[in-house]
């Protein structure tokens, strides 16, 4: 009982505060890629009662939003496009994701440590997985495709490992539904990046594990294998036909830009592993930051993931669980998907956008997870690697505590922004294309949509009677 009151207070505080940020920030208001699927996209063939199933399955910006799609058509049935309703899921998801790890960290500490410091200890992984560095990915409608899958995406990878080593008919069962809800409904970009990673965690599993393998565990990984491959390549086909958010980038010019320039790839991708620590809202607010400061941060992060990785396999961490090595493959194989897509388009910095580290900073809690552990065994550390683990928590929870200050601080701003883009909403008829623009790129589109949303009295026109002149 003592241990469940702790772990509760572990979870609960941190999960509160995430809570409440979100409740007083959010917004109601269309915003950034929320506006593409409405105007000549889904929303509109609902609206007009043509909705089919390939309006639903229709790519936005090279991946499938079937799960967003239909959350969207149920706020507009039940909510009249309230996003801030979608907003305040992501909270809750999140505490879904950290309920999963936590079920995963007491199994690695079980039976060195007791249930009490267990669940004591979790408060520092919570701490870093509600942690509102991540506040793009918090407060408007389409945060939800950076926020959904994470959960589902974890519980797959727990029941996949349960399934290939154990077998049964609940595993079974289980693996073949969570899969198509994890990637094909709700995956959004992260499908990207889940097979790699779990096909790179499946090697390091065979590796270690060659020895005892048994026939019934390479039938089980047989199965796995082709509907992995099927999903992929259902959600594959065809993906660039017909994309709401229309682009004349290609993946192939995307990756030569990259070779073109490579440093300045180097720096998009060590930009972002730094922001996961001191994220882009403490660079501009302070001047302690320049960007090669966020630059040297980025290194010192990368180094810190390949000490953890060492330290997980040294450890023999590994015959516990697997899931830390996941989270932390998948932060490296996400970053690098999104500088493949995103370098072309902002340039260095835009690696620091903080909608990234909604993923990043589960890697960034697997890396503690390691460090804790091998605080934790019976076995002690050298003085030197414990220095090095008791330093590495001092920068990254400094970092993270320096940017939620100011992320709280900026609060106000972000509601003016949004009260903003509500008074342009309003009049929209007037609104110039300068000031359509703040809600995301073509703002005729951005127009049309709008339009759309106050002939039907959705969104913020759902008590509005009037357009303001």
């Amino acid at each position: 009982m003592k241990a469940k009151i702790i772990l509760s207070l572990s979870i609960i505080i941190p999960f509160t505060l995430v809570f409440v940020y979100v409740w007083t920030t959010a917004t109601d208001v269309v915003f950034r890629d929320d506006i593409y699927a409405i105007k000549g996209g889904g929303i509109e063939s609902y609206l007009r009662g043509e909705l089919t199933f390939a309006d639903l399955w229709r790519p936005s910006n090279s991946m499938r939003i079937l799960g967003g799609a239909l959350l969207y058509l149920a706020d507009i049935k039940f909510f009249s496009m309230n996003l801030k309703i979608i907003a305040m899921m992501i909270p809750f998801l999140i505490l879904a994701s950290a309920l999963l790890i936590y079920r995963d960290y007491r199994k690695s500490l079980i039976p060195e440590r007791t249930p009490e410091f267990i669940a004591a200890s979790y408060f520092i992984l919570s701490l870093i997985i509600f942690n509102v560095i991540q506040w793009e990915g918090l407060i408007y409608g389409g945060s939800i495709g950076f926020q959904f899958p994470m959960p589902l995406i974890i519980a797959s990878f727990i029941t996949l490992e349960f399934f290939l080593s154990k077998g049964g008919i609940k595993y079974f069962s289980a693996v073949f539904i969570l899969l198509p809800m994890a990637l094909l409904v709700f995956g959004w970009r992260l499908c990207f990046v889940f097979v790699p990673s779990i096909g790179s965690v499946f090697l390091c599993y065979l590796l270690t594990r060659h020895f005892s393998l048994t026939k019934d565990f390479w039938f089980r990984a047989f199965i796995i294998s082709v509907f992995l491959a099927l999903i992929v390549f259902i959600y594959l086909f065809r993906i660039d036909y017909n994309d709401y958010v229309m682009t004349s980038s290609h993946y192939m010019d995307d990756v030569l830009n990259i070779f073109s320039q490579p440093l300045d790839a180097v720096k998009f991708i060590l930009a972002a592993f730094g922001a996961s620590v001191v994220g882009i809202d403490a660079f501009f607010a302070c001047n302690y930051f320049s960007f090669n400061s966020i630059i040297i941060i980025g290194i010192i992060i990368v180094l810190l993931y390949v000490l953890a990785v060492i330290l997980f396999f040294q450890s023999r961490m590994h015959e516990r669980t697997y899931l830390p090595l996941f989270l932390i493959i998948q932060t490296f194989f996400f970053l690098g998907f999104m500088m493949v897509g995103r370098f072309k388009i902002g340039g260095v910095g835009y690696g620091m956008a903080s909608r990234y580290t909604c993923v990043s900073i589960y890697g960034l809690t697997a890396m503690v997870w390691i460090f804790i552990f091998i605080l934790t065994r019976p076995e002690r550390p050298t003085a030197l690697l414990k220095g090095i683990i008791y330093a590495s928590f001092a920068m990254i929870f400094s970092g993270i505590i320096l940017t939620s200050c100011i992320v709280w601080s900026m609060k106000p701003a972000q509601k003016a922004f949004f009260e903003q883009l509500h008074d342009i909403a309003l009049r929209v008829d007037t609104a110039t294309p300068e000031e359509l623009s703040s809600f995301a790129e073509r703002p005729e589109l951005i127009r049309d949509s709008l339009l759309l949303l106050r002939e039907h009295k959705l969104n913020v026109y759902r008590n509005a009677t009037v357009d303001r002149k």
